[in-house]
């Protein structure tokens, strides 16, 4: 009976370290940087899919081991302004062109939570969004909730996939 519950317990611990290591191998496989590689937007109430950053888009996202991140994305074939400094026209259709925030992660198990301590809008700085990852090889896809696309405000999922630079 004693050697049946202290196998018993033995197994319990090796299954709980063995959960254990599979949470923490989730922040470590997406420690790095990674270049954007698409970016899609899929249009909730029609199913339709969007390319708003173009076919190529481009920008990194970085992912340090002690939680910070840095995020950019940028429209392939951007606009780029007729001087060194642009206008404020100019400006307007750069800004929509881009996404950028920074601040910090944390991963529960297939979700980052991401803490915007700074964004391209400011109403989101100071606020949490989740996503859902997905790793395979050297891609990383990211996946968000529902949420109102910044360009016109219809429901969208959006859907990155990122390949590892480092």
């Amino acid at each position: 009976m004693v050697r049946g519950l202290a196998s018993a317990v033995g197994f319990l611990a090796f299954l709980t370290s063995a959960a254990l290591a599979i949470a923490e191998d989730a922040p470590a496989s997406i420690v790095g940087v990674w270049k954007m590689a698409s970016f899609t937007a899929k249009v909730v109430e029609t199913g339709q899919t969007r390319l708003p950053y173009g076919e190529h888009p481009g920008g990194y996202t970085s992912f340090s081991r002690n939680g910070h991140m840095v995020h950019l994305v940028v429209k392939d074939y951007r606009k780029a302004p007729a001087g060194r400094d642009p206008t404020d026209a100019e400006r307007v259709e750069l800004f929509k062109t881009m996404a950028a925030f920074s601040g910090t992660y944390k991963v529960e198990g297939n979700k980052i939570i991401f803490h915007y301590e700074a964004s391209w809008i400011q109403s989101r700085t100071g606020t949490d969004e989740v996503r859902t990852f997905e790793t395979s090889g050297n891609k990383l896809m990211v996946t968000s909730a529902p949420i109102k696309s910044s360009l016109d405000g219809k429901e969208v999922v959006n859907m990155w996939t990122l390949e590892r630079v480092e």
